[in-house]
């Protein structure tokens, strides 16, 4: 047995899980009391049919699920492509609550989201949260508890007032999940999909080498308490039919804090496929959002024909000293029960990558496909890859979006950035699903600093606007447009 297989069983031995090869079952597991009015009331507003003891989604209406892959695409239960164009919207913060809720209402905040045409939000959450509520004994966190233990007493309590102020439905009491639910809710009234995105282990700001929450147990990311939470939120996620996926973890990359983590190809699939595992136990019919190395830039070794996981290329990884002793190991989607048609590769790129080159579109696009876009069977692009050499083709054919980019301000020089025009021609050539980073033009607290203002984010820092209207209209909708996403209406 390898170091790594070791390190990945002992993980899982602390939630009391069996180790099976690179597989475990997780246990059921608790759920929020339910005996709260505005928690149950939040539940009866979802379709009665959605609320099946099995956790089965209904089938006869949008979104049609439950949704599933089909070769490079995923498709809805009547064998329709599902592409989404959307947008990340931040609840990582030390609040642990959606960005903006104190100065707009959810439902103000999600008709301009679907006014650009967006049908896709990706929430980035912590799993602290969960942790609290096994804490608690199943009690799930307050509104305002939330808020002070985030901003302190002062300023979390008049936030929260604020935030009642706008959404007068909820009280001081609505907890974390309640306030979720209503979201996922009120995003399905638009014809929305929410995407849970484990963001981080402990609720901050993302991402860095030194934070805690890099690599799978990491100071802030216990690797038991992150299975947890995959099994809690993929069962919570059964009530809401435009939860139709949600993702392992967000930009796994190197340790700077603890150096005998194996941060590896091979301590990337053991981990990941115990995950997947947990999800698809929890909930089987929900798509399985698998992220890449080095801040979710690579995926190559897992979707490139004939790569060897001991021996791949691998950014800053740790060696396998006894690689050539072994035998090869490369990795079989097919081997998985949720492989088959139920995972989907992400990926991200920014213009601050270490080692990714974005300075012409020619290489963006060698790198896009090298690094997994292959997946979709598309031409590797000759160009670029003329120059890098580097562009093997898929070992199987799987979907692959493209959840977070740029990070570009919203103002002029959106239009020249040489990243950003370069994406918007490979996912429209190529249609690919994709989520821009972020709605957020402000943060309540972000790095140390409350009332951080992001120039970056999409909406105003009020959110009852956009940073730039004339941005949205001209670079926005046209490329929304272009991509044909799937709709609701």
């Amino acid at each position: 047995m390898s170091a790594t297989t070791k390190l990945a069983i002992s993980s899982l031995l602390c939630l009391g899980l069996s180790p099976r090869a690179f597989a475990w079952t997780a246990a059921e597991p608790q759920l929020p009391r339910l005996d709260q009015s505005s928690w149950q009331q939040s539940l009866d507003q979802v379709p009665q049919h959605t609320r099946e003891e099995t956790g089965r989604q209904a089938t006869e209406e949008w979104p049609y699920g439950p949704l599933k892959t089909r070769g490079r695409d995923i498709v809805n239960n009547r064998g329709e492509v599902v592409t989404w164009t959307g947008a990340n919207w931040p609840m990582n913060d030390e609040t642990t609550l959606p960005e903006g809720i104190e100065f707009n209402s959810v439902g103000s905040i999600l008709s301009q989201v679907a006014s650009v045409g967006f049908n896709f939000v990706r929430m980035g959450y912590a799993f602290e949260m969960v942790d609290q509520i096994y804490d608690r004994e199943g009690q799930d966190v307050s509104l305002e508890l939330s808020m002070i233990m985030g901003l302190g007493l002062e300023n979390g309590t008049r936030v929260t007032q604020e935030v009642l102020k706008h959404n007068p439905n909820w009280t001081t009491t609505t907890t974390r999940f309640e306030i979720w639910a209503d979201v996922v809710q009120k995003a399905y009234n638009k014809g929305i999909f929410i995407h849970p995105d484990l963001h981080v282990g402990r609720a901050m700001w993302c991402c860095s080498h030194t934070d805690g929450n890099a690599w799978f147990d990491d100071l802030y990311f216990s690797t038991c308490q992150w299975h947890r939470a995959l099994a809690y939120i993929a069962t919570w996620a059964r009530r809401f039919p435009n939860i139709v996926s949600m993702s392992l973890r967000n930009e796994l990359r190197e340790s700077w804090n603890r150096t005998d983590l194996y941060y590896n190809w091979e301590t990337l699939v053991g981990n990941m496929t115990a995950g997947a595992d947990t999800i698809h136990n929890a909930n089987p019919d929900l798509l399985i959002t698998w992220s890449g190395m080095q801040y979710d830039e690579d995926l190559s070794a897992l979707t490139s024909v004939g790569k060897n996981i001991l021996t791949a290329p691998c950014y800053k990884c740790t060696a396998i000293v006894d690689r050539a002793r072994r035998d090869p190991v490369y990795f079989d989607l097919d081997s998985y029960p949720w492989g088959k048609d139920k995972l989907v590769w992400e990926l991200h790129l920014y213009n601050t990558s270490e080692d990714v080159d974005t300075g012409t579109c020619d290489i963006i696009k060698a790198g896009l496909y090298r690094n997994g876009f292959n997946a979709l069977g598309i031409d590797a692009p000759v160009a670029g890859c003329d120059l890098t050499g580097d562009c093997p083709p898929a070992q199987r054919l799987t979907p692959v979006i493209l959840s977070e980019f740029g990070q570009t301000p919203e103002d002029d020089s959106i239009y020249t950035n040489e990243l950003l025009n370069c994406i918007r021609s490979f996912t429209t050539q190529n249609r690919v699903s994709w989520a821009m980073w972020s709605l957020a033009g402000y943060f309540r607290v972000r790095q140390g600093i409350q009332g951080f203002v992001d120039p970056k984010g999409m909406f105003n820092t009020t959110f009852n606007g956009w940073h730039d209207a004339s941005v949205v209209e001209k670079w926005w909708k046209p490329w929304v447009s272009a991509m044909n996403g799937t709709k609701k209406y």
